[in-house]
């Protein structure tokens, strides 16, 4: 069994730069590594913006911390969670056990997505300062609009898919 961390990517700012989120994650994925509870990384995020994909950067982080090259898989198509997920499935070695890295409001729908592909997860959120809390509040307020719409997606998916 591999223990896997999926990084989901958060955003790249315009000078290449990784705004906090992204920071946050991805050192927390670094941390994971260095203690021992993960043996791979997969950076996921595509949205390029100032030429650097947001996995590109994650695996820059990663390997700025002393994660090897070698331990990390990059995912650089996704535009969302759910592609996030999907990519990252496509990536994962048999057998894995798999910590999904995000931040705390984002996590339920984050899991909720990896139980749609059979997999089973546990989730690691990155310590927020006191000082995020107005954007903390605007995450929880973002996820509740977010999961509603995937709920809604996933519920026309199961009456769409055609019987056995």
């Amino acid at each position: 069994m591999t223990r896997v961390a999926i990084v989901l990517g958060a955003a790249v700012r315009p000078d290449g730069t990784a705004s906090a989120a992204l920071w946050r994650r991805a050192t927390k994925a670094a941390d994971l590594y260095h203690a021992g509870q993960v043996e791979l990384i997969i950076a996921s995020g595509g949205v390029p913006r100032a030429g650097c994909s947001e996995a590109a950067l994650i695996a820059r982080i990663c390997t700025d911390a002393g994660v090897p090259e070698s331990q990390i898989l990059i995912e650089d198509r996704s535009q969302n969670t759910l592609e996030n997920i999907r990519n990252s499935y496509r990536l994962l070695p048999p057998d894995p056990r798999i910590t999904l890295i995000t931040d705390r409001y984002h996590t339920l729908r984050a899991r909720w997505m990896a139980q749609e592909f059979g997999l089973s997860t546990n989730s690691v959120s990155p310590r927020l300062p006191a000082a995020a809390a107005p954007r903390v509040i605007r995450g929880y307020i973002r996820e509740a609009v977010a999961l509603t719409v995937y709920a809604t997606r996933r519920a026309q998916r199961a009456i769409l898919r055609p019987s056995r």
